[in-house]
């Protein structure tokens, strides 16, 4: 019966605001009931939650704790960028199996895990990455760039994520500059994102992204604790990972081509909405250099601005800054 399990799950998942009747799934798929009542008990053996009324038929009300590989390929079908997908259990990374994959794959590809052991973020900090709490995946992008714009590309993409986290969270995520993405002034997302090319242009970007969807706070290390929050914590409510995902995928997907057509001076204003750096005053490290000061813009090309306490104006490509 499993022949037929991704194409009941797409009509369940595509319809699960409402009941289907056994009778009309086998209708669409040409198969009999009893391999349609078959395949939804198999569904739920494998986790996925379904409700049978009857006279009403069947209805999708939840989904597996772990990434279900059919229903992966369902949300990466609706993807114009990414057809490949690889899920994994665990990783030490999926920066790391992503950079191994390129040197096979030239097109574009998704690489998750439910667990990364050596997770990491921005200046090599490890990522506490927890498996069935969060989405830990790796982009890998083809197109070629010039070397001058690369440096938006994380401001065009952590505005994606923010609208994400605020359209199926219901919460008001925040970005801090560059590419962090903040609710109530606690980490919910961090990306960290690599290049590969050579004088002229960039050929791949390589982009890690984690994301704290379904962590109770007692989760976090206890020296995060006061630092971390998730789309959980914050609301009290569970996010549908597979319905998170989709939607995340539209909306890179639409980040990138802006990035790839527009420039950052196009999307400049929305991003400082997006942004929880003003009006306040905030540590910012570059390099060796540490100032405090408040934000008072950010450059067509991307840089921050920052007037220090002692009234210097000074403009950072992408400093550590403490919230």
């Amino acid at each position: 019966m499993s022949k037929y399990k991704s194409s009941i799950l797409k009509l369940l998942h595509q319809n699960r605001e409402q009941y289907l009747s056994g009778q009309r799934i086998a209708e669409q798929l040409s198969i009999s009931r009893t391999a349609v009542w078959k395949t939804i008990e198999m569904l739920k053996s494998q986790g996925f939650q379904v409700r049978s009324v009857h006279n009403k038929g069947y209805q999708l009300t939840g989904y597996p704790d772990e990434w279900d590989q059919d229903m992966m390929q369902l949300v990466t079908q609706q993807s114009d960028f990414f057809k490949q997908r690889f899920v994994y259990k665990e990783v030490s990374s999926t920066q790391t199996v992503a950079k191994e994959k390129m040197l096979e794959i030239t097109e574009p590809f998704i690489v998750i895990s439910e667990i990364q052991t050596k997770g990491r973020g921005r200046f090599n900090r490890q990522w506490n990455s927890m498996g069935e709490k969060g989405l830990w995946m790796t982009l890998v992008l083809s197109t070629e760039v010039p070397l001058h714009k690369i440096m938006t590309f994380n401001l065009f993409l952590s505005l994606a994520i923010a609208r994400t986290i605020r359209t199926v969270g219901g919460v008001d995520a925040k970005v801090k500059w560059p590419n962090d993405i903040y609710i109530d002034d606690r980490k919910c997302c961090g990306f960290l994102t690599e290049i590969s090319g050579d004088a002229s242009a960039i050929h791949h970007i390589i982009c890690g992204i984690g994301i704290n969807l379904n962590h109770e706070i007692q989760d976090f290390p206890v020296e995060l604790q006061q630092k971390a929050t998730s789309i959980k914590a914050a609301t009290g409510q569970s996010v549908n990972r597979y319905v998170f995902l989709e939607k995340l995928l539209s909306e890179l997907e639409i980040a990138y081509h802006q990035f790839l057509t527009e420039e950052f001076s196009a999307i400049k204003e929305e991003y400082k909405y997006y942004s929880n750096m003003w009006d306040r005053r905030l540590r910012y490290t570059e390099g060796r250099n540490t100032i405090e000061g408040q934000a008072i813009d950010i450059l067509d090309d991307g840089r921050l601005v920052v007037r220090s306490d002692d009234g210097v104006i000074h403009q950072f490509i992408s400093a550590d800054i403490e919230i």
